[in-house]
């Protein structure tokens, strides 16, 4: 009886831990190498300071020449790729080594109009920087996009000011964010359909 006891506990245990850890390690997945690559494409959204800075950050470290950045206007005003290219150039960065995408409403868009940029100007690598819950299912996106293309996609999720894939059911904004995200990559998983 005491060891059936501790295997029920022991399950409740693994079983609690497994629900509130897990869903953050698939959202973000595991973090691929970066690699010297052709460009860095940084897409709006969430947290978009956020991922700009890194974009920016791995521009100076030399990891790719050219920076592209992907998003339309929510407000109807300047796309957030056209804002984004401002600071960049503010910050230092040549124009010459931005291409901006300002019409992606989505992931999928981003992916799409970020694919016609690159092979339009010969690129055949990227680094995708977004925020860590939209890692996955941005990857699987863009390397489905991408297909046969050539184009190589990795990864890299952007410090993000509040979402942790170890504490995400932590406030009521971040567990409803993960509930979102699961379910779209699910769907992304499941159907083979990006948008």
């Amino acid at each position: 009886m005491v060891r059936w006891l501790s295997a029920v506990v022991l399950g409740v245990i693994l079983g609690a831990i497994g629900a509130f850890v897990v869903p953050g390690f698939l959202l973000e997945g595991p973090r691929e190498p970066l690699q010297t690559s052709d460009a860095i494409v940084v897409i709006s959204g969430d947290e978009a300071l956020a991922r700009y800075r890194d974009g920016v950050r791995l521009y100076r470290a030399g990891w790719a020449p050219r920076l592209i950045f992907s998003g339309a206007a929510w407000d109807g005003s300047h796309s957030n790729a056209e804002v984004m290219r401002n600071l960049a150039i503010s910050d230092g960065i040549p124009d010459s080594a931005i291409l901006v995408d300002p019409s992606a409403d989505d992931t999928y868009g981003n992916a799409v109009h970020t694919r016609d940029l690159m092979v339009a100007h010969g690129l055949k690598s990227a680094i995708l920087v977004t925020s860590p819950y939209h890692l996955q299912r941005a990857v699987l996106t863009f390397r489905g996009v991408y297909d046969g293309t050539g184009i190589r996609v990795i990864g890299r999720s952007a410090p993000d000011g509040e979402w942790r894939k170890t504490n995400w059911w932590m406030s009521s904004e971040t567990r409803a964010l993960t509930v979102r995200e699961l379910e779209k990559l699910g769907y992304v998983t499941l159907t083979g359909r990006y948008n």
